[in-house]
């Protein structure tokens, strides 16, 4: 998960008008919320150009997956947030709808799940949502992506403060309600870590060598270090894992790979 900000996204012309409009009828009773949702699957594809076409809670690119818009309060129980641009986020199917995890045998998935440290502070009407606490991580707050950790050699999310009762709880409720632990996605992590660590390795044992007047061993660093400074780019999938493991290769004998964190 990265910290994305979906303020100030691009609005098609006359979609605040339909907004408002929907707003009035949903607040009246006349229609449920989701009887107009193609006003926010108008904004799909400016939602996805925030995070280069990934999902803001795994961090996979999104080709085929569907019900891409997420309200991150359900729309059902929130409905006076149906129709606000702050409470979308762009999702793919897994984490944003109930499915089987084959590893854990558990349904998984928001869904309309939205739990809260205390339940008792559930908001009814609008402007009550200010007084909530909610167990989910959210990639709009600054603060929450930080809160995941992973296993840099099984590529298996984890909470990145488990002495921390409330960061512990909001992390592993974060885990199982976006699916973040599903047998596929942790296999992407496993061998995206896997290749991480053959490249660093070939890498440092070039370094030495570098600007001795071969420049085949010149090409084949910089071609080493370009591949682990891409794999940290913010376009591409799951580069925070990636920056992860990389910082995690880090030592006294491996200054160079401070550079790579530093400039990429």
């Amino acid at each position: 998960m990265r910290r994305i900000n979906n303020l100030g996204i691009p609005l098609p012309e006359g979609w605040q008008t339909r907004c408002d409009d929907a707003k009035c009828k949903v607040a009246s009773g006349e229609v449920e919320p989701g009887a107009l949702s193609t006003i926010w699957k108008a904004l799909k594809d400016a939602l996805a150009e925030r995070s280069h076409d990934k999902c803001w809670y795994c961090e996979i690119v999104q080709e085929r997956s569907d019900n891409n818009v997420d309200h991150f309060r359900p729309k059902d129980h929130y409905r006076w947030l149906a129709f606000e641009v702050s409470n979308f986020r762009y999702a793919c199917t897994f984490c944003n709808s109930l499915r089987r995890n084959p590893g854990a045998g558990e349904m998984e998935g928001k869904g309309d799940h939205f739990p809260l440290l205390d339940p008792s502070k559930k908001a009814n009407n609008a402007g009550e949502e200010s007084g909530e606490s909610p167990l989910l991580l959210d990639p709009f707050q600054t603060q929450d992506p930080g809160l995941l950790d992973f296993d840099a050699d099984d590529g298996r999310p984890r909470a990145r403060y488990p002495q921390n009762e409330i960061k512990k709880r909001r992390a592993d409720s974060s885990i199982k309600l976006y699916h973040l632990d599903h047998q596929a996605l942790v296999e992407k992590r496993r061998v995206l870590g896997a290749q991480i660590r053959e490249r660093i390795q070939r890498a440092d044992e070039l370094v030495d060598r570098c600007e001795t007047g071969d420049p085949a061993i010149d090409r084949a660093f910089g071609e080493l270090i370009r591949g682990l400074s891409d794999a940290i780019s913010e376009k591409v999938e799951l580069s925070v894992f990636a920056r992860q493991v990389i910082a995690g290769q880090r030592d006294e004998d491996k200054e160079w790979i401070d550079d790579i964190l530093r400039t990429a």
